[in-house]
């Protein structure tokens, strides 16, 4: 019986979670083929910020939500693995500088085909949003982007 209810308690745990694509290669295939945006979590593993906007990704809402209208793909700052993007060899590292990643976390959408969504915030054209947001803040980026809000509206009126 409690071998039941610890399965059971581990399918509803991992239930919320949401599903990380091993590669960035992976994930700009993915969305290709299934024809959606794709979700960059660009995280440093030593990072306070990171670690609680992981929390905000395993949020039940949140995690249906991104699995639902993203290819999602977490980046690490400080990696050194070899990635492949635009037909060009980099490192985690480098390719994380490239989003323009200044902090961490820092969110980057992509679209199906892999080019880096550019967005108005504040006045200004940018491609990266760096910071940690709450839930409910985290949600509304999500919606800027999957209901193509980010074509036309600056994200500073969102947010």
């Amino acid at each position: 019986m409690k071998a039941r209810i610890l399965s059971l308690f581990i399918v509803f745990l991992m239930a919320g979670m949401v599903s990380a694509q091993t590669s960035i290669s992976d994930g700009l295939s993915k969305g290709k083929s299934q024809n959606k945006k794709i979700l960059v979590n660009i995280y440093s593993e030593n990072d306070a910020w990171s670690q609680k906007m992981d929390k905000v990704y395993s949020n039940g809402n949140i995690s249906n939500y991104v699995n639902s209208n993203f290819i999602y793909v977490k980046l690490n700052a400080n990696g050194s693995d070899k990635v492949s993007y635009g037909g060009k060899e980099y490192t985690s590292s480098s390719l994380a500088k490239y989003f323009g990643a200044t902090g961490y976390p820092t969110h980057v959408c992509l679209g199906p085909d892999g080019s880096v969504l550019k967005f108005m915030y504040n006045g200004e054209s940018v491609g990266a949003f760096s910071g940690y947001l709450d839930t409910g803040d985290f949600e509304k980026l999500l919606k800027y982007f999957a209901e193509n809000k980010y074509q036309n509206t600056d994200l500073g009126k969102v947010l």
